[in-house]
């Protein structure tokens, strides 16, 4: 059986699928949260938001070996790093914010950022 390659067609493929249902659920659950309903309504959603956004991170980090310490495994991090505080906190409103605008502003990141790797200092594919 040959390898995974995940730079593959199939691969963009399953990654744009995963982003679009992450972006999808996430959607649902912070307009949810904005527009006050019930707890146990959003928990679905909740479910969907996480598992979409696992699934998108392990994509994400079969694309590269030095993925973790580059711009665009720091920004991951520091978009589950926000959640995690959301959770911990509770300060949905803010939480929910910085976690949106942290995400958005990772999955947009030009090359020169996305693959600079903290470790090298310089960009590493």
């Amino acid at each position: 059986m040959p390898a995974f390659d995940p730079h593959s067609g199939a691969a963009r493929a399953i990654g744009i699928a995963l982003r679009t249902a992450h972006l999808g659920a996430m959607a649902v659950l912070v307009g949810g949260l904005e527009l006050g309903a019930p707890g146990p309504s959003l928990r679905s959603w909740q479910v969907a938001t996480f598992v979409t956004g696992a699934a998108l991170l392990a994509s994400e980090a079969s694309h590269s070996r030095h993925w973790v310490y580059q711009g665009r495994g720091l920004a991951t991090l520091a978009h589950v790093g926000a959640l995690l505080l959301l959770g911990f906190a509770g300060a949905h409103r803010a939480g929910v914010a910085v976690a949106l605008v942290v995400g958005a502003l990772g999955s947009h990141l030009p090359r020169t950022v996305r693959k600079w790797s903290l470790r090298h200092g310089r960009v590493v594919d």
